[in-house]
């Protein structure tokens, strides 16, 4: 991955808002991108949706839900920002921590009013971790059906996807702001993208041994059961931009 100068670059196609990343994170930000009447293309490196989510139990942790309410469970933003920084001891980022407290709630209620996915809260048990019962899912309880219904919702909306399209470069200008990017199709060919903005949503590092090795030594050589794509590109792109690196030693397993 290179970062080319953005100067006199001819784009193939433009458009104002770039995802990379057609997981659950990338298809909810283009749902809510398409809702403010501004045109987004999804990039997704996989043959069809798929990451992290897919492979999961696709459950979302959120405090104040109208599913809670229901079950008459008193639960609210600041007591799960209070879960949060006891499971880590303090160190998480306050402000992103209260980001998605109270994000959490409005965007599920969001995705079933709005995109009719419906939720569930679920019983039984309670989250290592969690004070209250704050965990919800499709019916189905699996992140495949999650990932299935949002990316129904992106087909309704006619959103644009393109499978099997590597980014393999960005363009920035002089302020170090991305402004396109390189990408790799499947046969071979290159065609350059510009946008306005531009979202990563290509999760994490676990599917990379080099990062691993650098950030979580004690994890090399382990088996990793999540999804492969996980190379930890934003993780590159963003050192490579100057972006600060926090917390990268962290992990469940």
């Amino acid at each position: 991955m290179s970062i080319l100068d953005h100067k006199a670059q001819a784009y193939d196609a433009e458009i104002p808002v770039l995802i990379v990343g057609a997981g659950a994170c990338g298809m909810t930000a283009a749902l809510a991108v398409s809702e403010q009447d501004v045109e987004v293309l999804l990039l997704e490196r996989d043959t069809k949706p798929s990451g992290s989510t897919s492979l999961s139990s696709g459950f979302i942790p959120a405090a104040g839900t109208r599913w809670q309410h229901e079950k008459v469970i008193k639960d609210t933003p600041v007591l799960f920002a209070k879960d949060i920084q006891n499971k880590a001891k303090g160190k998480a980022d306050p402000e992103l921590v209260q980001l998605t407290t109270e994000s959490a709630a409005p965007t599920l209620e969001w995705l079933s009013d709005h995109h009719g996915i419906p939720f569930e809260l679920l019983e039984g048990f309670l989250y290592p971790g969690h004070s209250k019962l704050r965990m919800h899912a499709v019916p189905e309880h699996t992140g495949a059906s999650l990932l299935h219904r949002l990316n129904e919702s992106v087909v309704r909306r006619k959103l644009p996807l393109l499978c099997e399209a590597i980014v393999s470069d960005l363009f920035v200008d002089e302020m170090q702001k991305i402004q396109g990017v390189k990408v790799l199709r499947s046969n071979g060919s290159m065609e350059t993208i510009g946008c306005q903005t531009m979202i990563l949503a290509c999760n994490g590092f676990g599917g990379n041994p080099e990062l691993l090795n650098r950030f979580i030594p004690e994890l090399a050589g382990m088996d990793y059961f999540g999804h492969l794509g996980n190379q930890g590109n934003a993780v590159s792109w963003g050192e490579s931009l100057g972006a600060e690196l926090r917390d990268m030693g962290a992990f469940q397993g």
